[in-house]
């Protein structure tokens, strides 16, 4: 009964605050300040506020009266107090740091800066970068035809906003090649959930943040059409997903559990609103051969939350870096003045790990990133006038696949002509638009040639993170599969 009626009370109180101003008159009669509605809020909600609900109220209320200005600073104080996750943004600080739950207007891309210069680390669904081609790993060279070589990711990602409707015109350089594109900037919207076929039977999903119920439809579309692939592995890359909405990251995983009744992770509640809520699988998922999750110091909150269920009941491998640890979720309460109060109200605790705040998630295999500079006088010598062939054994076999480990499509150079060398042929060739074949033409060899000389001095990132996820997934793809598909769209466990 005290739980049910702290929250409508709690309730009562937010709907207020969006609609009374400051100086509000109580039932007894007496005025009410600002501060003591948003405290009131604090007390309602706030994890840490449990147990000292009123902790330095009546002195800052004092305090308060004769210096109504400083509400903005003394409310931050207070909360930095309780934990490192609550804070008073005003709307201009909450539209910057949540710009993934209110979305913006832009051309739906996602922004990270590398050793060579701002790269696009996502291409979001349904916006106008995916209508235009751009792909994720191309580096921004010009906007609207200006040098964007020395900007930040912040710098970039302000240029390519602007008003609704208006075009930006993008030169990004993929693979050596540098290709022209015009987008007209609209509503971003809310999705951050997109996949590609890596391989056969190798399906790679990208989560850059799991921002609202478009997120779900978008995951789950793409979890339920595996079968009508032959999905047998899978790459989850939650690489730099800061997290979102915990109800979602529980569904994903959800869905990707195979068995019933599986203690997936709780969220622990002040006692007074529950204590500790656990949810368990309802079974179902596709019975694949390896799932591998890519996280990073970027991953965060829900996509941790996400991350560490799949690891703790040991339906996936993890691969990448230590987690950021925030094991904590926040409510977000909209003020009447439009500034947010954000305070935490829980915390999240996974099966056999438990609450990873300030702790994080540790990788089953822990693996960086590194920098390659490309030295073109330091490669073979390759002979671009003749055809290589799958199981050729040559010195020129191996300075092509030289250059093709540059590029990050295959692991090391060798001199044979194998499984790996075409694969990595082909992704060549579907980059430059090459038609794809068991043999390595003289236009390829010359593309890939002409690469390396636009690269020549040039820093840039091999992913050996997602390299090494890959070539697991295509040892579990060799492997039976443990489903058939059915004309009817469904599936059956062999």
């Amino acid at each position: 009964m005290k739980k049910f009626v702290k929250r409508l009370v709690s309730l009562a109180l937010a709907g207020a605050l969006l609609v009374v101003p400051a100086g509000a008159v109580t039932q007894d009669g007496e005025s009410e300040t600002w501060f003591d509605g948003v405290w009131a809020l604090i007390d309602a909600f706030g994890l840490k506020a449990e147990n000292d609900p009123y902790i330095l109220q009546n002195y800052i209320n004092k305090y308060l009266e004769e210096h109504p200005e400083e509400l903005y600073h003394v409310v931050n104080d207070i909360l930095s107090l309780l934990d490192t996750h609550s804070m008073y943004l005003s709307s201009e600080e909450y539209t910057q740091g949540f710009s993934t739950l209110e979305g913006f207007i832009g051309i739906g891309v996602g922004l990270q800066e590398t050793a060579g210069g701002v790269q696009i680390g996502e291409v979001l669904r349904y916006s106008a970068a995916e209508e235009a081609g751009l792909e994720i790993g191309d580096l921004i060279v010009r906007i609207d035809g200006e040098d964007a070589s020395g900007l930040t990711s912040a710098e970039a990602a302000e240029r390519l906003r602007g008003e609704e409707g208006t075009r930006v015109s993008l030169t990004v350089r993929r693979q050596g090649r540098e290709i022209e594109v015009d987008c007209v900037r609209r509503q971003v919207n809310q999705v951050y959930v997109s996949s590609k076929t890596m391989a056969d039977g190798v399906e790679y999903i990208k989560v850059s943040a799991i921002g609202s119920q478009n997120d779900w439809a978008a995951f789950s579309e793409i979890w339920e059409g595996l079968d009508e692939k032959n999905t047998r592995a899978v790459i989850l890359d939650l690489r730099g997903n800061g997290g979102g909405v915990i109800d979602i990251a529980l569904r994903m995983a959800d869905a990707m559990t195979q068995e019933a009744e599986v203690y997936l992770a709780g969220v622990r509640w002040r006692s007074d609103m529950g204590g500790l809520e656990q949810t368990f699988s309802t079974g179902g998922g596709l019975p694949l051969n390896q799932i591998i999750v890519l996280v990073d110091g970027g991953t965060a909150s829900a996509a941790e939350l996400l991350a560490g269920s799949l690891q703790d009941t040991g339906a996936a491998l993890l691969i990448g870096e230590k987690t950021y640890g925030k094991g904590q979720g926040q409510y977000h309460f909209p003020l009447v003045n439009g500034d947010k109060l954000v305070i935490t109200t829980l915390e999240l605790e996974l099966p056999k790990q438990g609450c990873y705040e300030g702790v994080g998630l540790t990788p089953d295999i822990q693996i960086g990133n590194r920098e390659v500079t490309v030295n073109g006088a330091g490669l073979s010598p390759l002979d671009t006038t003749r055809t290589l062939r799958f199981g050729d054994q040559s010195d020129d076999v191996y300075a092509m696949t030289e250059r093709l480990a540059l590029l990050g499509l295959i692991d090391e150079a060798t001199s044979t002509f194998d499984g790996n060398v075409l694969d990595a042929v082909a992704a060549f060739c579907e980059s430059y638009e090459l038609a794809p074949d068991l043999y390595a033409s003289p236009e390829l060899l010359q593309a890939l040639d002409g690469a390396m000389q636009t690269l020549d001095g040039q820093t840039f990132v091999l992913d050996q993170q997602l390299q090494t996820a890959l070539e697991l997934c295509k040892l579990a793809a060799e492997e039976p599969q443990q489903y058939t598909a059915l004309p009817d769209g469904s599936w059956k466990k062999n």
